[in-house]
């Protein structure tokens, strides 16, 4: 450069609905990048051409600006498409915003429970013309799902007099006023052909909600019950990457011009996408105090402790001690949060035990690498262990192939008295193997089993010196699922061997490894 080149002011900002998570990148005339950063970028530069790309939600925005005075320079950012239905959304339209509200408010079932929390779902088209081009028959959106209670026992389908809804435009409401506690939204899958004719399968899927109350200790919260709001966005079908998930007080129900709204999809989407960042009005908020929006700090603080970043530390690690009183101590994501901080600030593990998953998949693979060197953390024969190899790795939130649901409780009572056969290692299997009875069908199901085929992969692959704390840590699951794995495979070794199409890893000397290894 030469010495007498001029040197002007230029600031770069991204302005509009989530600019916090705009990235900007600022480009020379060698298309050198010479600056990088989120929502504004303020530089000194020689006089010339610059080229600048701004990217939020995978859209990306080319500008070029000749730099001859101190400019400001800024870039719109682009419309934004979400599950929730906040103002400035490009996906939301009053049709959906209107019930959204309306319904979050009003719950659709009645329930014997006036003191307690709430779960909100509303499942919606970007738009009509959507709804027309990919329901043309207009089904309800709740076809398929169910919520469950803590022991997986129906309590609503989510259909008829359970919901409100309109099909013509394409949305459905279902609130209900629930005690605090873990529920569980099943979904029982679908199968549909998309415009080319192709065959498509949506499998079965299941997401435990939380609801929440907070401490009576608290003061200033305008409601110390929680409202859980969850928004999910439907194609052909569900379209689960895109749910967003909110907690706010039960007695304010969803309020869609909050401008908390756009940082909480902001952080879910950055998080979704492994990118860890949090803007400074996010960090703003919790030094001053202004916490009225538990999920903002639960999704910040999983941001953080899943990050190298350590310019916050004291300020996380105050987040993490309060998130106990304002979310309830045994919260299964407050307990991950704690044994998630104890690994980044390299502290003992806490003795927590969990026997319930976490709503954040994040929370369910910090438990579980926990787990390895620490196997009381999660509870044994829990449901929580039992999910532990079952885990779908698609959204931020924590989902999983769930057991089908219990059809009547006289099929509960019939399995409790046939004996034992349905006790510890067969009771955990029957979900692979279904209702196949021959021996071969058995073995065919039991070897679909990702986890079974993978452990007879590495026990195939490995040398003889295995023990089950290594398969854990290579397989990133329990010791006591690799353990009871084990059993399995052993259990119905001869309907494995009557396979025709067997894998190769099967065979008598690996079958001897796993029993020298139980």
């Amino acid at each position: 450069m030469n010495s007498n080149t001029p040197t002007f002011k230029l600031t770069v900002a991204a302005v509009g609905v989530m600019s916090d998570f705009a990235h900007l990148t600022v480009y020379n005339g060698f298309l050198e990048d010479i600056a990088r950063g989120y929502e504004q970028l303020d530089l000194t530069l020689p006089q010339g051409l610059y080229s600048i790309t701004l990217k939020l939600d995978g859209n990306i925005i080319k500008e070029h600006v000749r730099l001859t005075e101190d400019t400001r320079f800024e870039i719109p950012t682009p419309p934004v498409y979400s599950s929730v239905v906040a103002d400035r959304f490009e996906s939301s339209h009053e049709y959906y915003t209107h019930n959204a509200e309306h319904y979050s408010l009003e719950p659709t079932v009645q329930t014997d429970t006036t003191e307690g929390g709430a779960i909100f779902l509303f499942f919606r088209y970007t738009d009509l013309d959507k709804r027309k081009e990919l329901n043309t028959d207009q089904h309800s959106l709740g076809d398929g799902f169910s919520l469950l209670d803590k022991n997986r026992q129906l309590l609503y389908q989510l259909q008829g007099s359970n919901i409100r809804e309109d099909t013509d435009t394409g949305w459905m409401a279902f609130h209900a006023v629930l005690p605090v506690g873990i529920y569980y939204l099943h979904y029982s899958g679908h199968k549909f052909e998309n415009d080319e004719g192709e065959a498509h399968d949506i499998p079965p899927r299941e997401i435990p909600l939380q609801v929440f109350k907070s401490s009576d200790s608290l003061q200033g919260l305008s409601d110390k019950y929680w409202q859980t709001q969850v928004f999910l966005t439907f194609g052909y079908g569900p379209i689960f990457p895109s749910m967003s998930v909110f907690i706010a007080p039960r007695k304010d129900g969803f309020i869609n011009n909050d401008e908390g709204n756009y940082r909480i999809d902001g952080l879910r989407h950055k998080f979704h996408n492994g990118i860890y960042h949090l803007p400074e009005k996010v960090l703003l908020e919790f030094e001053q105090g202004q916490w009225t929006s538990p999920m903002k700090g639960l999704l910040a603080a999983y941001v953080y402790f899943s990050s190298p970043d350590t310019d916050n530390e004291l300020l996380f690690r105050n987040v993490a001690q309060d998130l106990p009183a304002l979310l309830g101590e045994d919260t299964p994501d407050v307990k991950a949060l704690q044994v998630m901080a104890a690994q980044y600030y390299k502290d003992p593990i806490p003795e927590v035990t969990l026997s319930e998953p976490c709503m954040f998949l994040a929370g369910m693979r910090a438990v579980i690498r926990a787990s390895i060197k620490h196997p009381d953390i999660i509870a044994e024969d829990s449901f929580l262990e039992d999910i532990t190899d079952k885990l779908y790795c698609d959204m931020v939130w924590t989902s999983y192939l769930p057991a089908p649901l219990p059809k009547s409780k006289k099929q509960l009572q019939d399995a409790t008295l046939a004996g034992s056969l349905t006790d510890s290692i067969f009771n955990v299997v029957e979900r692979i193997i279904g209702d196949e009875i021959t021996p071969e069908e058995i073995g065919e199901k039991l070897l679909k089993s990702q986890t079974v085929s993978t452990l007879l992969y590495y026990i195939d692959k490995l040398n003889d010196d295995l023990n089950i704390t290594d398969l854990a840590s290579r397989l990133q699951i329990p010791p006591n699922v690799v353990r009871k794995t084990i059993n399995h495979i052993l259990t119905f070794a001869d309907s494995i061997k009557n396979v025709k199409k067997k894998p190769q890893q099967f065979s008598i000397k690996n079958i001897n490894k796993l029993k020298s290894i139980q």
